[in-house]
């Protein structure tokens, strides 16, 4: 779902970002590995930079090397973190999907978290402006054991301006069973029947092995599988929708680390 087949990278332009994190050995710093290809060198990608590793943990920010997402790139996010390590991905800035006249874009992005790995991924948000054409999926796989939270912030269209055209797909599911399946597609059209007046949609996924104790009730959905949340808000601009709280404890609850203001 998450993989470019040859035929539709052959159609644009694909950058491809892989980053894998694996453990250290006898107390060494874990193992991090990245790489960004394309098919063509001029062409913006999306770079992994490393802010900071220890023995079992690493920190990377997503930084993009020019203007993204223009017509016609394929852009393609390859995440793994292996047993027993813990990676944090940061965005510094968000995505706008330009005007592509006719044409179109694709973001795929694609984890996968194995037992006892922990991936904290702050997303920041992703705006399809008018005239956009984007197919976005985000496809996890996790083992047991895992912990992952994943923040996601859709804008449709810029200030003063209707949505772009965007298909949303997302699938996530442990080995054995699946969590998280939507299918939305959204424009000019479709979007005041399914979201009303709203043109932001910021959602937070949590995957824990346990169901979460606490945590915000507001915008709360306990999902089937226990351990998995998702905290959804609509609203009209970004401000508005903002799940900071949410993503607070779902950061804490997978780093197993103290809320701000807290003790451990």
């Amino acid at each position: 779902m998450s993989t470019t087949t040859e035929a539709a990278g052959a159609l644009g332009r694909l950058g491809r970002t892989r980053v894998r994190v694996s453990p250290g050995v006898g107390g060494a710093r874990c193992r991090v590995r990245t790489s960004v290809t394309g098919t063509d060198p001029t062409v913006p990608t999306v770079r992994p930079v490393l802010t900071h590793h220890d023995a079992r943990s690493a920190r990377l920010s997503l930084v993009p090397e020019g203007a993204l997402l223009l017509a016609g790139d394929r852009i393609e996010l390859d995440v793994t973190v292996d047993p027993g390590a813990s990676l944090e991905i940061v965005e510094p800035g968000g995505t706008v999907a330009y005007d592509m006249r006719g044409q179109d874009a694709s973001w795929h992005v694609d984890v996968r978290v194995a037992a006892g790995a922990a991936l904290p991924w702050a997303g920041e948000p992703f705006v399809v402006a008018a005239g956009a054409d984007v197919d976005r999926r985000t496809r996890v796989r996790f083992s047991e054991g895992a912990r992952l939270a994943v923040r996601e912030t859709l804008v449709l269209g810029r200030a003063h301006e209707p949505p772009g055209r965007v298909s949303l797909r997302t699938d996530v599911r442990s080995d054995v069973r699946r969590v998280l399946a939507e299918d939305l597609a959204l424009d000019a059209s479709t979007t005041p029947s399914l979201l009303g007046r709203a043109r932001v949609m910021e959602s937070v996924l949590l995957v824990l092995p346990a169901p979460l104790s606490g945590g915000p009730e507001e915008d709360r959905f306990d999902l089937a599988v226990p351990g998995a949340t998702l905290w959804r808000r609509l609203a009209g601009a970004a401000h508005e929708a903002s799940t900071a709280t949410a993503w607070q404890h779902a950061r804490a609850a997978v780093l197993d680390a103290p809320l701000p203001g807290e003790e451990r």
